[in-house]
């Protein structure tokens, strides 16, 4: 007898032996996918596709419905299901080798050579790269590592940098911010306002936010150039900025955390909670997360400005911080990094391996990049805790990353720009 699978089917008195080799055959492709949805592993995708050749020619299709979901769930950074993708199983394909090669430590490094001081900001947007450091600014093309241009405008040290649309805008110590054309390095127009050196900046619907060491934040028509307000309340140099939802949210060496409605620029919420300057600042899921020179994190309720969670753990500042999937990833300057479960407060795990304070963090699709002091930057596998890579190449310490398609962008003390590329196209050859 074959070793087929058999099935009986009864019509009166009439007993038929069918070969389920034959009946799949004929099963449409929605069939096939409701089969595959709920499955979330490559390996059980494949053991299905076995069961006839309609299957294998099915689901190895870049039409097939169950690699979208299969990109939705292991990469969801990459994957953007709320516009379109087209070849899927090419996507899913280019990704599993991207994470392969950073388990195996395979990229190509490139670079960038240029800078005279250390690097201390990046920028991405679209196919080039932007670095500063101290009086300059530097834009690269990503493809070729080749330097596009050099931008120089500013009388004192560059502090902070933020691109909106084909703008580049920057702020410095010497109380400006200069907005620059991105395609040409062209300056558009100069700002004149802060009383003291411009802090830090965000841009949001054509306006940009200014904060600066006077205590003020000033908000700017972006096109024209034009003050529009300016919003006084903190007692200290503004350190964080940001903008979501109609809301400006603000931190400062003060200890405090202000919240502004951007319709009325009235302050809705002052943030009391900090004894020392807040050095760290995401927003996520109407909730704030701050970390601070007293080694805390506060988790703060947007909507009503309660405290609903400190963190205690780290026992030196807090430099940084991410967000992803219900999880607060933390870094200190006390060499380690703390995972922490956002509803509860409670954490979730540790991660140590750097050898001095931990400067900068990046995540992506299950992945956490951290850099560090000690020169070198570790990519973890967030899931296990488990340390897959340590990169060695920068002389001095990682002050910034980027992550994006594949590549792995950091700045660093050195004044040097590198670029790990780990995507396939790159590695073939190696």
């Amino acid at each position: 007898m074959s070793s087929d699978l058999q099935i009986y089917g009864q019509n009166r008195d009439i007993t038929t032996l069918v070969n389920t080799g034959d009946m799949v055959r004929y099963f449409p492709d929605e069939v096939v996918y409701e089969f595959s949805k709920h499955i979330n592993k490559l390996s059980d995708l494949h053991a299905l596709s076995l069961v006839s050749k309609h299957f294998f020619v099915t689901m190895f299709n870049n039409s097939f419905q169950g690699w979208a979901t299969l990109l939705a769930t292991h990469f969801p950074s990459s994957y953007r299901t709320s516009s379109p993708q087209q070849l899927t199983l090419a996507l899913y394909r280019n990704l599993k080798v991207i994470d392969r090669n950073i388990i195996t430590e395979k990229y190509q490094l490139r670079t960038l050579e240029g800078h005279q001081h250390p690097v201390n900001f990046l920028e991405l947007k679209d196919e080039i790269l932007i670095s500063a450091s101290k009086k300059t600014i530097k834009i690269w093309e990503i493809a070729t590592g080749k330097e596009l241009l050099s931008i120089n405008g500013h009388q004192g040290n560059i502090s902070c940098l933020t691109v909106n649309d084909q703008m580049l805008i920057s702020g410095s110590a010497d109380k400006t911010i200069n907005i620059w054309d991105l395609a040409s390095g062209n300056k558009l127009h100069t700002l004149n306002g802060h009383q003291d050196g411009v802090s830090c900046l965000t841009a949001k619907e054509g306006m940009l936010f200014s904060g600066s060491d006077d205590g003020v934040i000033k908000i700017w028509n972006i096109r024209s150039g034009k003050e529009l307000h300016t919003l006084n309340g903190h007692q200290d140099s503004i350190f964080h900025l940001m903008v979501k939802d109609g809301i400006l949210i603000s931190a400062s060496d003060d200890g405090t955390i202000k919240i502004w409605d951007t319709a009325t620029y009235k302050e809705m919420h002052t943030l009391n909670g900090h004894q020392n300057a807040i050095h760290s600042l995401q927003v996520n899921g109407g909730m704030i997360f701050s970390g601070s020179e007293d080694n805390l994190i506060n988790i703060w309720d947007i909507s009503s400005g309660n405290l609903l969670h400190t963190l205690a753990g780290h026992k030196d500042c807090i430099r940084s911080l991410a967000v992803s999937d219900g999880m607060l990833f933390s870094a200190s300057d006390d060499q380690i990094i703390k995972i922490w479960d956002i509803g509860s407060g409670q954490e979730l795990g540790v991660l140590v391996g750097h050898e001095r304070g931990v400067s900068c963090l990046a995540v992506k699709d299950g992945m956490l990049f951290s850099g560090s002091n000690d020169n070198t930057i570790k990519i973890w596998d967030i899931a296990n805790g488990k340390e897959l890579c340590t990169l060695r190449s920068h002389k001095s310490f990682v002050e910034c990353l980027k992550v994006k398609d594949g590549m792995l962008f950091s700045g660093s003390l050195d004044r040097r720009v590198k670029i790990w590329d780990f995507n396939p196209a790159i590695n073939a050859s190696n």
